[in-house]
């Protein structure tokens, strides 16, 4: 999908080889030997209905959860390795995929991908995997007989041995997760914030562009964004697209961005750097490097345009919540998840899925977790089709109570157009 590829901010565990996988276990989690939490789920996309599955339901199984999505590389890469699993222990062991997948795309992706386990969604913003303090995916969870946390892993460890050990009411053999580190190598995570460092305050206005580099096949990309935590103006973006760099340096909605000639491909790493009080004249100079480098002019002008006006229509919706602490999430077919993160970056989302400018006058502040998930029709779900503009604004209404009125708005917006020779 093209609105879906825009951004990615997902946490995954990369590898699916042993000498890479690794379990990780948030220090507010569930423990080894701890009873598991209760599972919250909203949906049966295969499997019994959610009422049958609970722990009391469960009793006196072996029980594997694993929590993954469709967005995880390596959680697909595991799929042909539990399935084997499910078919070795189907009589034994129940086998359940917990995913926050939208429903209408993964009973799709499923017949593409078939997967042997019970697939089931996760609830509203996640609370089964929020109670499981999972850190990165896919993640497995194995509970034995008596009810209690037997391992904590990562699917590519798990063996049948470990299984059959589990079942005799053995410890499984597995090794014991470990709590995640920034040094991890084999997780990546993709931001549009970027880290402060603590630097000097520049002397002089400074503008760097290095590339073109292709797209990596692994690793982070498309970083890009303003430290607000410097008394100066400082931009940086790593191998990241101009598409995506213009709208994030000028502060401004990619959909007021107005784009009349072709914009050069390939991704850049770029800086941008100011004395205190030189916000415009640093401007100034990324233009003319714009221009010096790729004869491309942007320039700001008045315009009418037709937006969404947003305001708050319910303060009792299922699917956003106030939070105090920044996390992750991002796009996904048929919706989005972002987990503590301001009200502005929300509406960056809607505007990728409603591919218009969106004019946020709901007056939320501070950080909010929302997760929302539209009807997709099969255009979304078997091509390149953006989604369905009235199926995401009632799912916004319901799901987020957040009203989305069309009208036009006189707006300041970004003309690039070729420079004139």
């Amino acid at each position: 999908m093209k609105f879906f590829q825009k951004i990615v901010c997902a946490l995954c565990i990369c590898g699916f080889f042993k000498n890479n996988s690794f379990a990780l276990a948030g220090k507010n989690g569930p423990k080894i030997g701890d009873a598991p939490p209760p599972l919250i789920l909203s949906e049966t996309v295969q499997g019994p209905s959610t009422t049958e599955i609970s722990w009391d339901k469960l009793k006196g199984k072996v029980v594997v959860l694993e929590f993954w999505n469709t967005a995880c590389a390596p959680c697909i890469e595991a799929i042909p390795h539990l399935n084997d699993l499910v078919g070795q222990f189907s009589n034994r062991v129940v086998f359940i995929s917990i995913s926050d997948d939208n429903g209408d795309y993964l009973k799709n992706f499923l017949k593409q991908k078939p997967i042997k386990s019970w697939v089931v969604l996760d609830g509203l913003l996640n609370p089964t995997r929020t109670a499981f303090d999972v850190h990165g995916i896919p993640h497995t969870v194995i509970v034995d007989a008596s009810g209690k946390i037997a391992a904590i892993t990562h699917p590519a460890t798990l063996e049948a041995k470990n299984l059959e050990e589990i079942l005799a009411g053995k410890p499984s053999g597995l090794p014991s997760p470990r709590l995640p580190s920034p040094d991890d190598r084999n997780a990546v995570a993709v931001t549009n914030h970027v880290v402060a460092v603590t630097n000097p305050a520049p002397t002089k206005i400074g503008v760097s562009i290095k590339g073109p580099y292709p797209k990596p096949d692994r690793g982070p990309f498309g970083r890009r964004g303003w430290d607000w935590s410097k008394s100066f103006p400082d931009f940086e973006a790593g191998k990241a697209s101009l598409e995506d760099v213009i709208p994030a340096f000028f502060d401004i909605s990619p959909k007021l961005v107005f784009a009349k000639t072709k914009l050069p491909e390939g991704l850049y790493d770029i800086s941008a750097i100011a004395p205190q009080k030189k916000m415009p004249e640093l401007k100034q100079q990324f233009a003319k490097k714009l221009e010096t480098n790729f004869g491309i002019e942007v320039q700001t002008k008045k315009q009418n345009v037709k937006v969404y006006v947003m305001t708050v229509c319910s303060t009792k919706a299922p699917g956003i919540k106030q939070v105090q602490r920044r996390g992750g999430g991002g796009q996904r077919p048929g919706g989005f998840y972002l987990n503590g993160t301001k009200m502005d970056d929300i509406v960056s989302f809607m505007e990728l899925s409603l591919d218009k400018p969106i004019i946020n006058e709901t007056g939320l502040a501070g950080l909010w977790s929302v997760d929302v998930k539209w009807q997709m029709a099969n255009s979304e779900l078997n091509s390149d089709s953006n989604p369905d503009p009235d199926k995401v604004i009632k799912a916004v209404r319901e799901q987020l109570g957040l009203e989305l009125i069309s009208t036009n708005r006189t707006l300041e917006v970004i003309e690039i157009t070729k420079t004139k020779n």
